[in-house]
C-alpha cells in the first residue's frame, strides 16, 4: 500500500509543478505534502494541465486544502 500512495504522491508532484504557473490559487493553496485526497488531487491536476477552467471541475475547491474561509477579506 505504501507503494501505491508514494507512486501517486509522485504523480501529484508532477502534475503540480506543470500546473502552478497557470492556475495560482492551486500554487497558493495546494498541499504538496497531503496524502490525502490523491485521487482527487491527481483527476484536477490533469484537467488543469489539459486546459479544462477551475470552473468546469466539480472537485477543484476540494483539493485546496489549504484554503480557509478565514482566507477572505471582505469590505
Amino acid at each position: 500500500m505504501g507503494m501505491v500512495i508514494n507512486d501517486k504522491m509522485m504523480q501529484v508532484m508532477e502534475l503540480y509543478a506543470e500546473v502552478t504557473h497557470i492556475d495560482q490559487l492551486v500554487a497558493k493553496f495546494f498541499d504538496i505534502d497531503s496524502e490525502e485526497l490523491l485521487d482527487k488531487k491527481i483527476n484536477v491536476l490533469t484537467q488543469l494541465k489539459n486546459g479544462t477552467p477551475p470552473a468546469s471541475i466539480p472537485d477543484y475547491y476540494s483539493i485546496l486544502e489549504l484554503y480557509s474561509a478565514d482566507d477572505v477579506l471582505w469590505d
